[in-house]
């Protein structure tokens, strides 16, 4: 694995998986995915909504299963707009049209904007250096909800029935060890 502390910018989300990427590419990997989620827009979209940890957890199981049926019911109390944008999450994966869908049916809250702005600016630098990685998006991806603070990737390939490697930013990980700090990183196993 690799990482990054002390930086808080995009760009050292884009470093971290130009590495992935690249070394990926030195092993000989081909028709590679890059998978893009953010822990924050799930934050935003229940940031109003009391919940306990058990009813997080099922709601956080239940987006990671896109179980829309058990959503529903777990969301039926939610003010309209948070059941709206939990039940569209789901839906929400594929190429980069799905950030334009995610601002028209996810509440309007300044995290989920934040987020998606980070995830079209990444998309369009790794495109750019990359042209040979295909990009997608899951904005339903739960991996790692409870460890990841904000954009999270995995990268697939052709033959591999899992992911190859995953990573992504992990600010508030450092606080348990009383040295709380932005990082950035991914691991893989070979």
């Amino acid at each position: 694995g690799a990482e990054i502390y002390g930086h808080a910018g995009l760009e050292a989300d884009l470093e971290v998986q130009d590495l992935a990427l690249d070394g990926l590419r030195a092993a000989g990997l081909k028709q590679v995915v890059l998978d893009l989620a953010d822990a924050r827009i799930v934050r935003a979209v229940l940031a109003n909504v009391p919940l306990d940890s058990s009813a997080l957890s099922e709601v956080v199981a239940a987006l990671a299963a896109k179980d829309l049926s058990a959503l529903a019911t777990l969301a039926a109390s939610f003010p309209p707009d948070v059941r709206a944008g939990l039940l569209a999450l789901p839906h929400l994966y594929g190429g980069v049209a799905v950030l334009d869908e995610a601002r028209q049916c996810l509440p309007q809250h300044p995290m989920v904007a934040a987020a998606l702005d980070d995830l079209g600016w990444l998309s369009r630098q790794v495109v750019r250096a990359h042209p040979d990685v295909q990009v997608g998006f899951d904005l339903a991806d739960m991996g790692g909800y409870a460890y990841y603070s904000g954009i999270r990737f995995a990268v697939y390939a052709p033959g591999a029935a899992d992911a190859l490697l995953r990573g992504g930013r992990y600010d508030e990980v450092g606080a348990v060890f009383g040295r709380n700090r932005p990082a950035v990183g991914f691991s893989t196993d070979l």
